[in-house]
């Protein structure tokens, strides 16, 4: 289901930090609570709730998501132009696009062309509210104490940064206790899910692939060196699918699974990820949680428990001494074996801005050699080695597009991504 889909994966963008966590949730009960409020329809609810559990999807590092808690970001419509880039390319998420776009846009300033109509323009000063009341709570304290100077804080800033209808209809809502717990509550993921009254979108493998795109971007986008690779690691992971006589079915969501199997670095600091030296232990384990974040995050979604065992396990080794769960031989499933060939033949064939990328006669040897150390399956290294060029031309065709959609991601975004000089496989 969609709703479903969406929900967890933006508790993966709120994964980064304590301050952030259950954010986008938090604000998508309050932005929901006033449309429902003041009679929204249904199909705007939607939207309005698409647009608030995803409206930092712009946030493309973990150190800018923490800075933008602190309400003293300097970069908010940089990053809403970013988020609505990212969000428009699903035809489901068009108008949701449109809210996240203009959602730090002051009441009080005058409607621009061509962005919105009345409607997106009201719903993202819903947004823009409830978005200010999560930043101005203090986590570390009891919120039924802080709900009063919240209101009166709001409430100041009425006809200014806010409608005076859209605050009203907070100041109501706010008046009742259970509107507060609701909010703070450690379960706010149900009791989102328990709002949802609109007509439930059920997603083909299709629309899967369309949202795990967007993902593998803010995943990839973060880093000019591995801007292409989660591109990479889908193609030859569906290749050797294909290779093996998976079903179609089999092979499209194995795409799915390439597209999402690094999910978990939306965790991880930039200033880790681009480190350019050895990292220390403590780095490297935070490096090494990735994984056991991309699995937590996607089982959550109903239907996606193989999508999520394939993309997570992509770093266990048949000998065990993989990790997170350190799965041995015949327990690691063969997509999840599928994965990791994928993901090291992509690391070492792929062209960083630093190297260039290994050929046939390096690459092979490396694989090779992780096979017989126990690291790799030796037959699923024997199929690559067979159908080798066919399988380099999928992953180089992939990443020559991947790269020139960030190249073009970049240049409408002057400054937005960052510069690093180096990066973390």
């Amino acid at each position: 289901m969609l709703d479903n889909l969406v929900l967890s994966l933006s508790d993966s963008l709120d994964l980064i930090h304590p301050s952030a966590a259950d954010h986008q949730q938090r604000v998508a009960y309050i932005a929901l609570r006033i449309a429902k409020a003041m009679g929204h329809h249904p199909a705007q609810q939607a939207d309005l709730m698409y647009a608030s559990v995803l409206h930092d999807i712009g946030l493309l590092s973990v150190e800018e998501k923490i800075q933008s808690m602190t309400m003293e970001s300097k970069d908010e419509g940089r990053h809403a132009e970013i988020g609505c880039d990212l969000l428009r390319r699903f035809s489901s998420f068009v108008k949701a696009s449109q809210i996240v776009r203009i959602h730090h846009r002051s009441w009080s300033d005058e409607p621009r062309q061509p962005e919105t109509d009345d409607i997106v323009r009201v719903l993202a000063n819903m947004l823009s509210l409830a978005d200010h009341v999560d930043r101005a709570v203090n986590r570390g304290t009891g919120i039924l104490v802080q709900a009063k100077a919240v209101v009166e804080g709001v409430s100041q800033s009425a006809g200014k940064e806010f409608s005076p209808g859209i605050v009203q209809c907070f100041r109501e809502l706010a008046a009742e206790e259970s509107f507060w717990l609701d909010f703070a509550s450690p379960r706010i993921y149900s009791v989102l899910s328990g709002m949802v009254q609109w007509p439930r979108v059920e997603l083909d493998l299709h629309a899967m692939e369309e949202i795990a795109k967007i993902f593998c971007r803010i995943v990839d986008f973060r880093s000019r060196f591995t801007s292409t690779h989660t591109a990479g690691v889908a193609a030859v992971a569906r290749g050797l699918a294909q290779m093996m006589c998976f079903s179609g079915k089999g092979c499209q969501q194995m795409l799915v699974a390439g597209y999402l199997h690094d999910l978990g670095k939306v965790a991880v600091p930039n200033a880790i990820l681009n480190k350019p030296g050895k990292l220390d232990p403590e780095e490297f384990d935070i490096i090494r949680a990735h994984t056991y974040h991309t699995y937590h995050i996607l089982s959550t979604i109903g239907g996606f428990e193989e999508i999520a065992i394939w993309a997570a396990f992509h770093h266990e080794r048949l000998d065990g001494k993989g990790y997170p769960f350190h799965v041995r031989g015949e327990d690691i499933p063969l997509g999840s074996r599928i994965m990791c060939v994928a993901d090291v033949f992509t690391a070492v064939t792929e062209n960083r801005p630093y190297r260039k990328g290994t050929g046939r006669n390096e690459t092979l040897p490396i694989l090779q050699n992780m096979a017989r150390s126990g690291a790799l399956d030796d037959h699923i290294v024997r199929v690559l080695a067979e159908n080798y060029d066919e399988i380099d031309g999928m992953r180089s065709d992939v990443q020559e597009i991947s790269a020139s959609e960030y190249s073009d991601f970049v240049s409408k975004k002057t400054g937005a991504i960052p510069s690093p000089v180096a990066s973390r496989a």
